[in-house]
């Protein structure tokens, strides 16, 4: 995951680091009631300016194989004053990019196929329920 947070290049981005990579770092979670989960990070402007942003999204499962963020909101009261707007722009890409990282079909499980039936929050756990369906086991290289 922090991978593919780090030096972005993206053309929602460009507005607003000049042309330059950003990157999303210090990345915490905490989970919520409802599936819902907390979200705090700095977003690096790579010319040192950080960035603090924090939200909350709902986890869904879409098409049984990959999980959305759904319903943002940014929470603004944790952000200074003078950082919201900037803290809120950064905070719907990165949602945006989180929304398109956890793809189960994306995997390459050779004759195995994963689907996820529903998700669910409990306290500090986040709990799946769904199956594998195994065609036959991939060899080794």
């Amino acid at each position: 995951m922090r991978k593919r947070l780090q030096n972005l290049y993206l053309p929602a981005l460009s507005n607003i680091s000049g042309g330059n990579s950003i990157s999303f770092e210090a990345v915490r979670l905490q989970l919520l009631a409802n599936n819902r989960v907390q979200i705090w990070a700095n977003a690096n402007l790579s010319n040192g300016e950080l960035v603090p942003i924090s939200l909350s999204v709902t986890i869904t499962i879409e098409r049984r194989c990959r999980l959305a963020f759904c319903e943002p909101k940014f929470e603004a009261d944790s952000v200074p004053e003078s950082r919201r707007e900037i803290s809120q722009t950064l905070s719907i890409i990165l949602v945006e990019i989180l929304d398109r990282m956890v793809d189960l079909d994306r995997f390459d499980l050779d004759g195995i196929t994963l689907r996820l039936n529903q998700l669910e929050t409990q306290e500090k756990l986040l709990i799946f329920s769904g199956y594998a369906q195994i065609e036959r086991i991939p060899a080794n290289s």
